[in-house]
């Protein structure tokens, strides 16, 4: 296995990045950044598209949600094409798989129909990520993966957080409709783009796995730490996939008495801080070659975070910080991605980013699954317009998993970096 201190040694030549790497960074970034709007986009048109199909809030929720559904079942398939596969021609596709998505929305009123898209749209989405981590692996230097990988990461975050005030614009002005072909549109253009302007690999044989997908999963399994560097960075997730997307809003009003406004803005203060954390860790990792100590940190400060927040009464001003922190912090994957990505050879890239990307994704639905059990465990038979009630101490007891989950991580990054220097004495 490649040293975690090792993993840069070509930082220290100069290596000039031609400007091709830069145009297919640009190219599969911005696919990156489309597919989170295309993500959020039936928030905005939520109304008109119960409207067109006569569903309940219900369904809606189904339908949003199974987008997470092909999102998460494609991401092995996704990573070994790319590593077998030339990956242009896997990223145009998906992106018109995006496109293809959306086209039930417009030209049928099928719910089935429209249902069965929106899992296409998860599915090609996955391929934006897994592509960006390729074209880094590929076309640019061992030791700018990470800094690279943070730009991404932050125009990713940007597309999400300032897809929607534009996209509302637009289908104020022009109709939902309208807009939906707009995207198709822009799909397919960003599919040629991908064609012609994402390079041929320069050196196939030792980018490309000629392995069987036994083969490739068995390199991913028997590389040290790659497994286990996923999990625990998957037990890090909490602030982000189980604070900032639901449970924030809930426990700001509930705990502290905010109003609803006041409660929705905070948490979107990790995303900002997610976008400046992305390139910062990054940057800061290269430079001091410490990714582990940094994640670890990163795990440390986050837990003593959230335990002033559900522990003690912080001040507004208070709460403003610690999320923007937490928000910096939780760029921590871009530090992982980079670990493990350099951990196997480049023709292996894919699939291994592919498996952390998927662990960490999945610890989603796992802290949202025991927050959600605990805060019930707590229900005293209390309704209020037929919505339970919960007492304060259910929503303090049931986020208390999150600092618990980033303890734990610190306490096993810490464990698996005295194995490592054990090993190799």
């Amino acid at each position: 296995m490649t040293h975690i201190s090792n993993l840069s040694s070509a930082s220290s030549q100069k290596i000039k990045i031609p400007p091709q790497a830069w145009i297919a960074w640009g190219v599969v970034t911005f696919f990156y950044a489309f597919q989170s709007m295309l993500r959020v986009f039936p928030s905005i048109m939520i109304d008109d598209i119960r409207q067109k199909f006569g569903v309940d809030t219900q369904q809606f929720g189904d339908f949003s949600g199974v987008y997470y559904l092909g999102y998460a079942l494609m991401h092995i398939p996704i990573g070994l094409l790319l590593d077998h596969k030339s990956p242009r021609w896997v990223i145009a596709l998906s992106v018109v798989l995006c496109s293809l998505g959306i086209l039930p929305l417009i030209y049928t009123d099928s719910w089935t129909l429209a249902v069965v898209g929106r899992f296409l749209l998860g599915a090609g989405s996955s391929t934006a990520i897994l592509g960006v981590f390729k074209v880094i692996r590929l076309y640019f230097p061992s030791h700018k993966f990470g800094t690279v990988l943070g730009f991404s990461v932050m125009i990713g975050v940007l597309g999400a957080i300032y897809g929607g005030r534009p996209v509302q614009g637009l289908v104020d002005s022009m109709g939902w409709v309208a807009v939906l072909y707009a995207f198709i549109v822009a799909g397919f253009l960003l599919a040629l783009a991908v064609i012609f302007l994402i390079p041929k690999r320069q050196d196939p044989e030792a980018t490309t796995s000629h392995g069987t997908l036994l083969h490739d999963l068995t390199v991913v399994f028997k590389t040290p730490y790659v497994i286990t560097t996923a999990f625990l960075a998957a037990f890090m997730v909490g602030p982000l996939e189980g604070f900032a997307d639901v449970w924030g809003v809930s426990y700001l009003t509930q705990s502290y008495g905010f109003s609803k406004e006041t409660a929705s803005y905070l948490p979107s203060l990790i995303f900002f801080g997610m976008c400046v954390g992305s390139p910062s860790l990054a940057y800061l990792g290269e430079r001091t070659k410490r990714y582990t100590f940094i994640i670890q940190i990163s795990a440390l400060i986050m837990g003593i975070c959230f335990l002033f927040l559900l522990l003690t009464t912080l001040p507004l001003w208070g709460i403003q910080v610690s999320f923007i922190i937490v928000g910096i912090l939780s760029a921590y994957q871009v530090l992982v991605m980079h670990i493990n990505s350099m951990r196997v050879e480049a023709k292996y890239s894919g699939i291994v980013t592919a498996i952390t990307n998927m662990i960490i994704m999945s610890f989603g639905y796992v802290f949202h699954h025991f927050i959600g059990r605990i805060i019930n465990s707590y229900w005293e038979g209390e309704n209020v317009d037929g919505i339970r009630v919960y007492p304060i101490e259910a929503y303090d007891n049931g986020l208390m998993i999150i600092p618990l989950g980033l303890f734990l991580a610190f306490l096993g990054f810490y464990g698996e970096k005295i194995h490592a220097r054990l090993t190799h004495k």
